[in-house]
């Protein structure tokens, strides 16, 4: 016997629980423009093991998509003392992978088993009005159910809201045992891509030189320079940006609004040089500048000023200068503040302060005038809001764990709370480091994510990336992922409520409306239920009777 349950998209199948009956639903509504997952929770009851079929009937076509949610290991659900705020504080297998539906969908007795619907109306077009999708388990002679969904005829407002997640090259080459560059690189870069962007983030990390993020002092992580530099007979250096366009041609035909050029120095300060490689006279290559280069010494200041003198210049040919961030170094604290101050001005000589952004979590930054858009952790954001930086992004990796997180282990509704959070705050953009980190603490060694999705132990499950490297250089995404994206869409949504002056004018008006001011950054109480129900209180007031009113 199978037994069967419609869950929303927020609840996690985990194989040892029964889904929460809060979680069952029957319906929904999505805009014309967006996405709209569900779930189907199965498990046998009476059998050890079985082969089960599956088919969904709808009108929807080639818009309504299935895949089967797998399990990854997890050793580290949440550090100690975080417990209360995951669904699942022991180590095991959890619901994260999205992956293609297998032919038969084999079953254990007593465990439970999901698959995941996406009805996406962003890649097919879909009609206004109501869709039956009818799920046959078995064909039907066990089990089947129905979901409705109403598509209404509004089209969210585009995202211009700066939302990155750090793309790491080195992470694709290492996987796929590819050379950075190649033409079965770009290939697969292209497809991560475009499954970033398919997710809301639409910010690139663009790695002129080899990035100096999670590198240990001393060690290399594999060159992903998009920039040839060349020392010159006369003296000084010349500069290629070929490989930088294509990357760059790559990303906009993608549909990416934005250039995150990496970081010009190294983390926690501006103690040292990223590693620079470079053509010498004689034709041979070598490492220029690098952990043993003082990063505000004269002779990388000297090499900094030229080479951004020239890649200002192409960016501004290119017509995408405007559209670009700069970093300096990854979160200095205050006792850095001097050679910040440094590498900063060095930057600033050629680039427009609030277009570098850095994770900063001390206000004093920007009080100070080192920097104009910080990029706060959500744990320290509270101290940026109060102080009226309204400038200010915010990001949150392993530390930020009772703030809106999108941890394994934790409920999604933390993960999806981060949209009405966005919205009420009126934060000016996200970060997240991990888009694709498939490496160990530091970089010290290759993971595969298939087995690790704690960087090895290192960090809590999920942080480090939200895709999977599939087979022929495609990605999976994960749960996460398009979780991240439909908070993304409930900020495009409340934002086209404030755009339409519909049930107030302004955002204090429409969070007021919809009970936001009781979500706080940290520490906040919900459900995936209630953010669910304030969603569809949303799209009600979009529906376009409502907005002629």
């Amino acid at each position: 016997m199978l037994e069967l349950k419609l869950l929303n998209s927020l609840a996690k199948v985990w194989p040892d629980k029964t889904p929460d009956e809060c979680a069952v639903t029957t319906g929904g509504s999505m805009l014309l423009n967006e996405k709209y997952h569900f779930q189907v929770a199965y498990r046998l009851t009476d059998r050890l093991q079985a082969g089960i079929s599956l088919r969904c009937e709808s009108d929807l076509g080639d818009a309504l998509t299935v895949r089967f949610v797998d399990n990854v290991p997890c050793d580290l659900p949440v550090p100690a003392g975080f417990e209360d705020v995951c669904e699942h504080p022991l180590p095991g297998l959890m619901p994260d992978i999205l992956r293609p539906l297998p032919p038969v969908l084999w079953s254990y007795s007593n465990i439970w088993r999901a698959v995941w619907i996406t009805v996406d109306a962003v890649r097919c077009s879909v009609a206004p009005g109501e869709h039956v999708i009818g799920i046959v388990l078995n064909d039907g002679a066990e089990a089947r159910a129905e979901f409705r969904l109403n598509v209404i005829d509004f089209r969210l407002p585009d995202q211009t809201l700066p939302v990155t997640n750090w793309f790491h090259s080195d992470a694709l080459c290492n996987y796929y045992g590819v050379k950075f560059a190649s033409e079965e690189y770009w290939r697969i870069m292209e497809n991560f891509v475009k499954t970033a962007v398919s997710n809301g983030i639409n910010a690139i990390l663009t790695p002129v030189f080899t990035p100096p993020l999670d590198t240990a002092p001393g060690t290399e992580r594999l060159t992903t320079q998009l920039v040839k530099v060349t020392v010159l007979p006369e003296g000084g250096y010349g500069f290629d940006f070929g490989l930088l366009d294509r990357y760059i041609s790559i990303c906009i035909a993608s549909g990416a609004k934005y250039l995150e050029i990496s970081h010009l120095f190294t983390q926690w300060g501006c103690r040292n040089a990223p590693k620079v490689m470079g053509t010498l006279l004689d034709g041979s290559e070598m490492r220029l500048f690098g952990w043993e280069t003082d990063g505000t010494g004269e002779e990388y200041s000297a090499f900094l000023r030229a080479f951004l003198s020239a890649l200002t210049a192409f960016l501004k040919e290119r017509g995408i200068f405007g559209k670009c961030f700069f970093h300096v170094s990854d979160e200095p604290d205050w006792t850095m503040r001097e050679r910040y101050a440094k590498g900063a001005a060095v930057v600033r000589e050629f680039v427009p302060e609030e277009m570098i952004i850095d994770a900063i979590s001390e206000p004093e930054f920007y009080m100070q005038g080192l920097i104009r858009t910080p990029v706060a952790c959500l744990t320290s954001i509270d101290r940026f809001i109060d102080a009226h930086i309204d400038r200010a992004w915010g990001y949150y990796c392993c530390g930020q764990i009772r703030t809106s997180n999108r941890l394994i282990a934790t409920p999604s509704y933390r993960n999806r709370i981060l949209g009405f959070q966005l919205f009420r705050y009126d934060i000016k953009g996200f970060l997240q480091w991990g888009y694709n980190f498939y490496n160990s603490h530091l970089s010290l060694e290759q993971i595969d994510p298939f087995g690790s999705s704690t960087a090895g132990g290192w960090v809590p499950g999920g942080d480090p990336y939200v895709v999977y490297p599939g087979p022929d250089g495609r990605p999976w995404e994960s749960i996460r992922l398009v979780v991240f994206d439909s908070a993304l869409a409930d900020y495009r949504a409340l934002t086209a409520l404030l755009e339409k002056g519909v049930s107030g004018n302004t955002r204090d008006e429409i969070s007021r409306l919809f009970g936001l001011d009781k979500y706080p950054i940290s520490d906040f109480k919900t459900s995936g239920e209630e953010i669910i129900a304030i969603r569809e209180k949303v799209n009600s007031l979009l529906c376009p009777e409502r907005i002629q009113q």
